[in-house]
Parts: C-alpha cells; structure tokens; sequence
C-alpha cells in the first residue's frame, strides 16, 4: 500500500488530506496553491448572512453560466458540460480510492466513518459536491426559464439532494457518487466529428465507464451506505436521511437500468447492421 501512495504526486495527497512527508518535487508549486485556494474558497462567505457552504456552488453557477454562453461550443462539444464532468468525475475516483483505503488512511473504515459522524475523509469529499450543486442549479434555472420539462426535473432532483446534503454539512457522503460523471466524458464527445477508429473508442469507453461507474460502483456504495447504516445502533443523521437514500438511490438506479436498456438495444441494432439515424446515437 505505501507503493501504491508512493505513485502520488505529492501535491494530489496534500489536496486530499492525506499526511506525507515533504519532499522536494515538481509539483511543489502546484502543492503551495492548493494549500493556499481549497481552505480559503470552503471558509470563504460572500455575504454574511449566507452560510460559508454556498461559496462554492454560487462561484459554481456563476462560472458554467459563463461558459455555457460564452464561447459554447467548440467542436459540436458543450464545454461547460466538459468542465464539470473533468472536474467532478477524476475527483470522485480518487475520493472513492481514498474511500477504499480509509481505515489505513484515518483507522477507520467507510461509509462506518461517515455514518459515525467523524466528517469528510479529505476536503476533496466537501469541495467536489458542491461544484455539481451550483452546476445542477443551472439545469434548474436554465429549465425554468425555456421551459424545458427534463431539464428542471433534472435539476431540481439534483438542487434538492445536493442541497440537502450541504445544509446537513454531510455532502462529503455524497463525493464518490460523482463518479458517474466518468461515463459523461466521453459522452460529451459522442457528436464530435473525428474519425472512425477515434469515435470507435470513444463510443466504447462511454459504454465501459456507463456500466462501471452507474452500474456497478454507485450502487455498491448505495448498498453499502445503507447495509453499514442498518448495522449500527446510533447515528447522528436526521431520522428521514436514511429514507431519503432509498427514495433517491432507487430512482437514480431505476434510470441508469434504464439508459443503459436502450443503449444496449441501439448497440445490438447496430451490431446487426442496422443503420441508426442522427437522432438515435448512444446519447
């Protein structure tokens, strides 16, 4: 396990919260601005009379606003949308590899850690839900305003849950979930125009990272949060938290079988030499 930490830039484990030794490298630089931003932006109050959480999702929001206008799309690609997914999705991963190594990490496994109330493993599971909150409320406020029915049932889903979770100052529960926004990275670029043998792999790791983050990995986490939850006599959560992860655990697992039902169907089309038309894509 030490080899494997080894592997880390010394930066990435200082971001996380992990204690290691300083060593001279070239990521120094990169290791003072992270120790310098991360604290600063999660202590941080625009307002006084806003609580210091909703820094992060209002600098979120205001930000892929920016985006989403200007420049738009580069390439038939959405760039705010690759922003978020760049972020969130590599940042889960390495909350869920550090979920993985908990007890080596802090003597104590996970989700036994989060459900006891010992707090964020690393300031990466308290920054990272928070960017997705501002971004879903930009799907909230962008359905309301063209009316666009999927768009608000998408971002207030997300708003609620998300926001929930931070007023709770429990969203580091939430961190690794957002290791779905994997599989959304290539999905942002399934109507780029590259070539054959660049789409083929594009298409295919879409498929791979859908079934392994949506499929496999969140709802493993699910089914852990809730077993470890039910297996312990006290926690210090509100007595509808624990319903509130079912309901939301269900219907966001419902419509990943889902998505993934019709993608695999449009695969076998066109594994049989189907020939699919522009609006039936793998997205």
């Amino acid at each position: 396990m030490d080899y494997l930490y080894s592997m880390i830039p010394h930066s990435v484990m200082t971001l996380v919260g992990v204690e290691v030794e300083a060593t001279p490298s070239a990521d120094l630089f990169l290791l003072a601005a992270v120790q310098e931003t991360i604290p600063k932006l999660l202590s941080y109050q625009l307002h006084e009379n806003l609580p210091e959480w909703t820094t992060i999702p209002i600098l979120s929001l205001l930000l892929f606003g920016f985006l989403k206008q200007f420049p738009g799309k580069i390439a038939t690609i959405e760039t705010y949308a690759l922003l978020h997914c760049l972020l969130t999705g590599p940042g889960a991963l390495l909350c869920f590899y550090y979920d993985l190594n908990a007890k080596h990490i802090s003597g104590m496994e996970e989700p036994l850690r989060s459900i006891t109330c010992e707090g964020p493993l690393t300031p990466l599971h308290t920054f990272l839900p928070l960017i997705t909150l501002g971004y879903a409320s930009l799907d909230l406020f962008e359905g309301i305003y063209n009316g666009h029915k999927d768009f608000i049932i998408h971002g207030f889903a997300l708003t609620f849950l998300f926001g929930l979770c931070a007023h709770l100052n429990k969203q580091h529960l939430i961190a690794c979930t957002l290791i779905m926004e994997v599989s959304t990275i290539p999905l942002q670029f399934l109507k780029a125009k590259f070539s054959e043998t660049i789409m083929l792999i594009v298409n295919l790791s879409f498929l791979l990272s859908f079934v392994g983050c949506r499929l496999v990995i969140v709802p493993y986490l699910w089914f852990n949060w809730l077993q470890t939850y039910y297996s312990i006599s006290s926690s210090c959560y509100p007595p509808y938290f624990v319903y509130m992860v079912w309901v939301f655990g269900i219907t966001f697992h419902g419509l990943n079988v889902f998505w993934a039902w019709k993608i695999f169907k449009k695969v076998l089309r066109k594994a049989g030499g189907e020939k699919m038309g522009d609006n039936e894509k793998l997205d």
